[in-house]
């Protein structure tokens, strides 16, 4: 995808915004991981050398694959785990040295909550390495050693999405299904243009939407911060296969995830909730370095009323919302939601801050880019969420700087 962004951002923004929107993953297409229950995507498509890699356990069709193993993966892969069924779940890691960190934790995921530790284990692991168009090509053609995955869950930055994703593409089928969780909005249609444009062999799409309080200082190790819910539904009222109803039922009786179905609508509504919290949240407390929190103080009260005033503009506009949900999106009511948000989740640091803080790239073309490529196309301007945008841009070339002068 190609972001022609907002007109007004300098050219060094946008070719800045272009790399975050582009970014792949490097990885070693050499695979040195000696683990019994390890096993190399990039090795599975090659009848070549899959012979002299070590056999994994068999997968079963139910198996759940999670592909991304931050905060979201951890705690989603942790707590189907905790099933009484267990389910098998197959852990996808997009680098190498990832290995070495799962070893050094056990191949366990620490779950804390006020202070307890939950251990869980028996994960399968994978190291999901991006191929080739002729690798994917070949892998595609051959059913030797890479079993088909029929459900997935996505749980890694928006921005790497399309990258991780074609590591395993030639894996997925039309009656798989991929639980999207993550924050920002057009992942899924980018997603469907540059690796499934034919809607005949495109799998099936589930939207998650998490509000647990989560964070981590080591790999592995997850704290779950505040309680909250992972909000679940397909986008569209399209046949669904039984592979969609079995991930979301697993999803539904994993009690820690407290996780909730709903219909095309209401996810839609819930999804455009969560993404105008995240517009106004994860952006602001990026440029000033601050807790959710910040964001109650009368201060900030004429910024927020500018930034939803323009968000509820863009809303009520598009094409795809009925009227009956655009009533849901009045600016009065998006300030609201977004005190309530901020102050529920007061001492929490945002997302986007983690990331500036920490170097990395972070969502911003999936979360403000995509409003004001949202606002272009219908011929709106959203002047302070641009300025906005450029500020976190500012900030995380700032810290890039400082980290590495």
């Amino acid at each position: 995808m190609s972001f022609s962004g907002p007109k007004g951002l300098l050219p060094s923004r946008l070719r800045r915004l272009q790399r975050i929107v582009d970014s792949v993953w490097l990885i070693p297409k050499n695979c040195l991981c000696q683990s019994s229950r390890t096993v190399c995507c990039a090795r599975l498509a090659s009848p070549m050398v899959a012979s002299s890699h070590i056999k994994a356990r068999r997968k079963s069709s139910k198996e759940i694959y999670i592909l991304g193993l931050g905060n979201v993966g951890c705690f989603v892969a942790h707590s189907l785990r905790s099933l009484p069924s267990e389910p098998s779940v197959t852990l996808l890691f997009h680098r190498q040295g990832l290995i070495g960190k799962w070893k050094t934790s056990g191949e366990t995921i620490d779950l804390r909550t006020d202070g307890v530790s939950d251990i869980r284990g028996g994960f399968d692991v994978e190291l999901a390495v991006p191929l080739s168009e002729e690798e994917n090509n070949a892998a595609s053609s051959s059913s030797i050693n890479h079993p088909s995955i029929n459900h997935l869950i996505v749980a890694v930055k928006a921005q790497n999405t399309v990258a991780a994703l074609r590591s395993i593409q030639h894996r997925l089928t039309a009656q798989s299904t991929i639980l999207f969780l993550q924050n920002g909005m057009g992942v899924v249609d980018e997603v469907d243009q540059r690796l499934f444009p034919s809607q005949t062999g495109r799998p099936h799409h589930v939207i998650g939407i998490n509000s647990h309080g989560l964070n981590s200082t080591e790999p592995f190790v997850i704290t779950h911060a505040g309680n909250g819910s992972i909000n679940i539904g397909a986008l569209s009222t399209g046949k669904q296969d039984t592979s969609s109803d079995y991930l979301q039922q697993t999803m539904l009786q994993a009690r820690p995830l407290n996780a909730v179905l709903h219909s095309p609508d209401e996810i839609l509504q819930l999804q455009w909730e969560k993404f105008v919290a995240n517009l106004v949240v994860n952006p602001l407390t990026a440029v000033l370095d601050c807790p959710n929190g910040r964001l109650t103080q009368p201060d900030m009260a004429n910024t927020i009323r500018i930034l939803t005033t323009e968000i509820s503009a863009v809303i009520q506009a598009l094409p795809e919302m009925s009227a009956s949900t655009k009533a849901h999106f009045l600016p009065d009511r998006l300030r609201a939601l977004v005190i309530t948000i901020a102050a529920k989740t007061a001492k929490n640091f945002s997302s986007m801050l983690q990331d500036v803080r920490a170097g990395k790239d972070t969502e911003i073309a999936y979360i403000t880019g995509y409003l004001l490529r949202r606002a272009e196309e219908l011929g709106l301007r959203c002047e302070e969420n641009e300025n906005l945008m450029r500020g976190v841009l500012l900030r995380q070339q700032h810290v890039e700087k400082s980290k590495h002068p």
